[in-house]
This record gives C-alpha cells, sequence and structure tokens, in this order.
C-alpha cells in the first residue's frame, strides 16, 4: 500500500506529488490526461514594488463579487509570494519581472515562462520526479478503490467544463472527481457557478475552442461588432462583464456567425511578436494574419468555479465542516476561492499553492496511520 495516491495529472496533481515525496512519502499518481495545464500562460505572483499580498487579496475578494471562502484566498495569495523564489520567471533587461496586467488586477501580476509556464512546469515536475513516484494511467472509479491502494488520496481531477458543447477544455473534464468525493459525503458549494472566457477562436475551424489570452486588450486589443463599431466601454472589466456584454452584442442582432471580432490591429506588431508570439504563429499558421485582421470569438465555459468544499489544508469537508478523513483536494476540482468571478492568471496560482499544500498534509495524514 502506497502513503498517498495522487488522482489527476495536471499541475494539481504533480505539484501534489512533488510535496508528498519530498515529505518522504511514497507516491502513486494516476491520470487519463493533463486537464488544462498545458494551457496555464502565466500566473499571479505579487512581485512589483506596488503590489502585495493583501492587494492581491483584496484584488481576488472584489472579483469573487462577495461569494469567496476569505480564508482560501488569503491562504493562496500569501503563499503565492514564495513563487518568485522557486521559478525562474521572465525578466526584462534591467532584471526586473516581465508582467501582464490580467483582468481583475490593480497592478500587473502574471508573470510567466516563455508564455508557457504551465507546459514548462509540468515537464520540469515530471522529469524531477521520475523514479520516485509511481505513475498510472487510466481512471479511478471510486474512492473506496482509492483508498484500498492508499492511506491517504489527494483528488487533482479539475472540473466540469469539459461536458458543454462549445468549451475551451478538454473533454475528460466532466466532474468525476466531485461525485465521487460526494458518494462518500462531501459537500459541494456554487455548483452553479461558471466562469466564461469571453476570447474563445470560433474560426478558424482549426482554431475553434483555443482561448486568445485577454491581456491583449491592455496592449491596444478592442472588440468590433459586425457594422465594425467598437462596443465595450470599459475594455479592463472583469471576464464576467465582458463576457455579458458581447453576448447581449449578439442577441441584439450585431454578432458575427455566433461571435464578435476580437481585433488586436491596435497593439503593437513588435508587442505581438514577442509577448504574444504563440498567437500570432497560431492564426499566422491558418492564413490569419492577426497584426491586420481580428480573430472572430464567442464566450465559452472556461472555469467551473464551484465545487468541492475544503478548508485551508485541502482537507475535503463534509456538509457538518468535519473533514472526511484522509482525502484532501486541490484545483479546479473545489471550490470557493474565486468565488463567482475568477481573476485571469489565479488558476495557475491556484494549483500551485494548494497542490503543495495537499501533498503536504496527505503525506502528514498517511504518516500518522503508519
Amino acid at each position: 500500500m502506497k502513503d498517498v495516491l495522487i488522482v489527476g495529472g495536471g499541475l494539481a496533481g504533480w505539484r501534489a506529488a512533488q510535496a508528498a515525496a519530498a515529505a518522504g512519502a511514497s507516491v502513486r499518481l494516476v491520470a487519463n490526461g493533463a486537464g488544462n495545464s498545458p494551457d496555464i500562460h502565466a500566473l499571479n505572483v505579487p512581485v512589483r514594488s506596488d503590489d502585495s499580498a493583501e492587494l492581491f487579496i483584496a484584488d481576488t475578494l472584489r472579483s469573487g463579487r462577495g461569494a469567496c471562502d476569505r480564508a482560501l484566498v488569503e491562504t493562496m495569495c500569501r503563499e503565492a509570494v514564495a513563487l518568485a523564489d522557486e521559478f525562474p520567471f521572465d525578466r526584462l533587461p534591467d532584471g526586473s519581472y516581465k508582467l501582464l496586467q490580467p483582468l481583475g488586477c490593480s497592478v500587473p501580476r502574471c508573470v510567466t515562462i516563455a508564455h508557457r509556464i504551465g507546459a514548462w512546469a509540468l515537464k520540469r515536475l515530471r522529469s524531477e520526479l521520475a523514479g520516485r513516484v509511481e505513475t498510472v494511467q487510466g481512471r479511478v472509479e471510486n474512492l473506496d478503490a482509492a483508498f484500498s491502494q492508499a492511506r491517504a488520496v489527494v483528488l487533482a481531477t479539475g472540473g466540469w467544463c469539459g461536458k458543454y458543447p462549445f468549451t475551451d477544455n478538454p473533454p475528460e473534464l466532466r466532474g468525476d472527481g466531485i461525485d465521487m468525493a460526494v458518494r462518500l459525503g462531501a459537500a459541494t458549494r456554487d455548483m452553479d457557478a461558471v466562469q466564461y472566457e469571453p476570447t474563445v477562436a470560433l474560426a478558424p475551424q482549426r482554431l475553434r475552442g483555443i482561448p486568445v489570452i485577454t491581456t491583449m486588450l491592455y496592449e491596444g486589443a478592442t472588440f468590433r461588432n459586425a457594422a465594425g463599431d467598437e462596443f465595450l466601454p470599459d475594455k479592463h472589466a472583469n471576464k464576467d462583464e465582458i463576457s455579458r456584454a458581447i453576448f447581449a452584442e449578439i442577441a441584439a442582432g450585431r454578432g458575427v456567425d455566433g461571435g464578435v471580432w476580437f481585433d488586436a490591429t491596435g497593439v503593437p506588431r513588435e508587442t505581438l511578436e514577442t509577448v504574444y508570439a504563440d498567437t500570432l504563429e497560431r492564426y499566422a499558421a491558418c492564413g490569419v494574419d492577426i497584426v491586420r485582421e481580428p480573430m472572430l470569438v464567442a464566450p465559452a465555459p472556461h472555469t467551473s468555479l464551484g465545487g468541492l468544499a475544503i478548508d485551508t489544508r485541502c482537507r475535503v469537508l463534509r456538509p457538518d465542516s468535519r473533514p472526511i478523513p484522509g482525502l484532501f483536494a486541490a484545483g479546479e476540482v473545489v471550490g470557493g476561492i474565486h468565488g463567482l468571478n475568477r481573476i485571469g492568471g489565479n488558476a495557475g496560482t491556484e494549483v500551485l499553492v494548494f497542490g503543495r499544500i495537499a501533498g503536504r498534509e496527505a503525506a502528514a495524514f498517511a504518516g500518522a496511520q503508519k
């Protein structure tokens, strides 16, 4: 029997594996994919002199529309500070951090590594843990089977937005982990809360379902309707407000084939060729030059904001707030962190912070059971 079984192969799962293994636990990780993690472009870390964990907390609570679990938010934002010492985030020639400003943040806060931090971190973790963590390709169907393999279980199975017909999520994200935990008596929260990404490609067909990063709105991008008119008064509004504005434009008959134009022609070419090179190259491969042509986009389900109820130790809770012994969770499978609207960049911060906590706590629980 292993000390810790981790269910899920995204960053939350691998981060939990790293922490559990570092604590001396024997670890098995079962996965049927990497979820959304390879598509994480950047994550929020308060590194500027005019930023702080407290400002980060305030931004996250404000964007959550009053529905956040404050203790979870405080844990994420304060623990995020240490990520700056752990990761080689991109810097400018003067040594300062190369930052993007995501929607919902008061200041630029998104750090990255070549604009592909999710894929970079996954590769690093897999390499670091090779030979130290047993990995199994497949699925865990129920938690009784999971607890027959290990003393503690970490659920890192992601959310459920893969169920929607038009989404930017992979199809394996269907809420399986939530279902398993509920059958064991776990509580959930905010299960009606889903965040729509406002800029998901409708065309070309090859790019359909791939999101376009919204930080372009701070660089000069805008939205246009079928007549070519700008229609969004505040381009820096939160994602939920932007999605509602786009849906309203489409409902009024001013949309384009079920979407609107996301126009990045106002972004300096040098910025597109450096900061947004991946988007530029992706569209160029389909014959679209975003330096000169707009992109056809529509809002799509992006993040399931609700999920399992946990405490700051990532213990999965029952409806009476008592923890289920040996069951931990991290990542999009949990609820309460983002409330009713997630700040761009907070998904990456969440999985790294709470993945580590879940792995550490699971290892401690397993050690106590020996």
